[in-house]
């Protein structure tokens, strides 16, 4: 493997850092401010938005939309 394409690895890597540590405040935010979520139980999303990178804060952002018409 050369080194050009170990340089686009480690940028990746650092774009979904990032990408990543933007959506966690975002989501943690709204998991906090929820009433209900799915599953019942917010400790298991807060661990999936924490440790599971850029997947877990945008399947909960996807699965839990903001809506207005529902009271949460």
């Amino acid at each position: 493997m050369g080194s050009e394409a170990i340089l686009r690895i480690i940028l990746l890597i650092v774009v979904l850092g990032i990408v990543h540590w933007g959506l966690v405040p975002m989501a943690l935010e709204n998991l906090v401010a929820r009433q209900r979520v799915i599953g019942g139980r917010k400790g298991p999303w807060a661990l999936a938005i924490l440790f599971i990178t850029c997947l877990g804060s945008l399947l909960y952002l996807l699965i839990h939309p903001e809506t207005q018409d529902q009271p949460y």
